[in-house]
């Protein structure tokens, strides 16, 4: 089945939404559970699903192998393959949901001396832990459905799906509000709520014959093939999430003011978190397409791809990125206030880090696609060390500034892997043409940017300067330079005006 634009917009537009919705929810519960149940008691949900969430590793890469390999698969109409993988990918996530299981009971009998809390919020815990215990295997055995339909780019649906989520929960908050429900009644909900999401997952794959029975298999010859790949990715994966998490931790370690470094560190986050959380929708899209491709040893349209989605990709980057890097200081003093505006420089470079790490994003899925991945695994397991170890020196010298360089030379590692090695060994691209793909919509933001930064946006005194001052300034900016740089793209032709209602790749 060839893939059409239409398949990017809509699997964008709804992932989008789906992760828009759940940010939303994300910022609007906090307060009013907060003021429901006091700042101790909510703690108790976080630290819940805290001790659950590290259970996630247990996955072992399995989303991404799965989905390269029955894409691959569906690709050489290797139905029956599918099937028999499919089958043993659900007693798979049997087993890894009864260890987390064990896990979680563990926690509820023998929990109570590791957490600093009392005796009345441990049993709130134990609670919403039994709860956890209960959903579990439903909540695990949602992940070979949603792979099987993520692998037959479905994306659409099942970010319509998950898009429902977020409004039901927004409805629980009102319940919970009208009826005064106790923090377990209101975990109870929330958790079914996210459960939920397994019936039309199923429904779809019955109905869509992407699996032909429920019935738990056991072949596990065939499934090792998609295991063996997966467990690079859980490497890879890992040594990601230490270069990321541990920044924080080190700048409570090794900084003079812990504390206050910790909480500029988290202030910064909150832009470029939202534009990777944002970027990172495109993994999802492309891996499917470009997993179909290399089964079908489609070269022309591997290069095509990468060419074609790169520029894109870009741009969609530079127009999440640049409004915050022009206005970093209005921002920042419209967020949390202008005296926090001298971390303005530090969260313009961490902008323009997310800029040079999202655009390698469909190549990413193509390297991915090949299971290539050994030396990828080597060099981020380096740059993560280097990182950490740099980020130790630094942190004595300019604070939260040394984790944002850090990260920024830890991504610089692994773009300069995909331009030295990747690119021209692996993809046979051309290094020119992909970096141009990237340079010259990225130019020509820096450009709009240079004509907004002339504007005397500062000498405006029409009202007094307080938060709503700054965030007026900061959307004339975001417009002005919008409309500059989406002009001059359209003009120049930089991606096709009419890719989205193209049919070719």
């Amino acid at each position: 089945m060839k893939l059409t634009s239409n398949y990017y917009f809509s699997s964008f537009f709804w992932s989008t939404v789906s992760r828009v919705l759940n940010a939303l929810f994300g910022f609007l519960a906090v307060p009013i559970l907060l003021g429901l149940y006091g700042k101790a008691d909510y703690g108790i949900l976080a630290l819940a699903t805290s001790c659950n969430g590290y259970m996630q590793l247990l996955d072992l890469g399995m989303n991404t192998g799965a989905v390269k390999f029955f894409s691959q698969w569906k690709a050489q109409n290797k139905t029956a393959l599918i099937n028999r993988v499919a089958n043993t990918n659900i007693t798979f996530y049997f087993y890894i949901s009864l260890i987390n299981i064990i896990f979680l009971l563990i926690l509820v009998f023998f929990g109570e001396s590791w957490f600093n809390i009392t005796h009345s919020q441990f049993q709130i815990l134990q609670e919403c832990l039994l709860i956890l215990a209960i959903f579990n295997i439903i909540n695990w055995e949602t992940t070979p459905f949603l792979q099987l339909l993520t692998a037959d780019k479905q994306i659409g649906f099942t970010m319509q799906m998950q898009s429902i989520v977020p409004l039901l929960k927004f409805v629980l908050i009102g319940a919970t509000l009208y009826f005064q429900l106790s923090i377990s009644y209101y975990f109870f909900f929330f958790t079914l709520i996210i459960s939920l999401l397994i019936i039309p997952y199923i429904v779809k794959c019955k109905k869509d014959k992407l699996i032909l029975s429920l019935r738990p298999a056991s072949y596990w010859k065939d499934f090792n093939i998609v295991l063996k790949f997966s467990l690079s990715i859980f490497a890879l994966s890992l040594f990601q999430a230490t270069a990321t998490q541990s920044r924080p931790i080190i700048l409570s370690m090794f900084t003079s003011d812990g504390a206050g470094s910790v909480a500029d560190f988290r202030i910064l986050e909150v832009v470029p978190s939202f534009i990777v959380m944002l970027s990172s929708t495109f993994s999802g899209i492309f891996l499917p397409k470009a997993a179909e491709m290399v089964g079908k040893n489609d070269i022309e349209g591997t290069k095509q791809f990468a060419y074609k989605w790169t520029g894109i990709t870009t741009v969609v980057v530079n127009i999440l990125c640049f409004p915050f890097i022009l206005g970093a200081k209005e921002a920042l003093s419209a967020y949390v206030g202008p005296s926090f505006d001298y971390l303005s420089i530090w969260l313009i470079v961490w902008l323009l880090t997310v800029l040079v790490q999202m655009h390698t994003t469909a190549a990413n899925s193509l390297v991915l696609s090949y299971g290539k991945t050994k030396i990828l695994v080597i060099v981020t397991a380096f740059a993560c060390l280097f990182s950490m170890i740099l980020n130790v020196f630094l942190s004595k010298y300019i604070a939260v500034g040394s984790a944002v360089l850090c990260y920024f030379v830890y991504v610089v590692f692994i773009i300069g892997l995909y331009y030295l090695f990747f690119y021209k060994s692996l993809l046979h691209l051309s290094r020119r043409k992909m970096f141009m793909k990237f340079f010259n919509p990225s130019v020509i933001a820096f450009l709009a940017y240079l004509i907004c930064c002339i504007i005397p946006f500062d000498s405006l005194d029409f009202w007094e300067k307080n938060r709503y001052f700054f965030l007026v300034v900061f959307i004339i900016k975001s417009c002005l330079w919008l409309i500059l740089y989406l002009s001059v793209i359209l003009i120049f032709k930089i991606i096709p005006l009419d890719f989205v209602r193209s049919g070719r790749t």
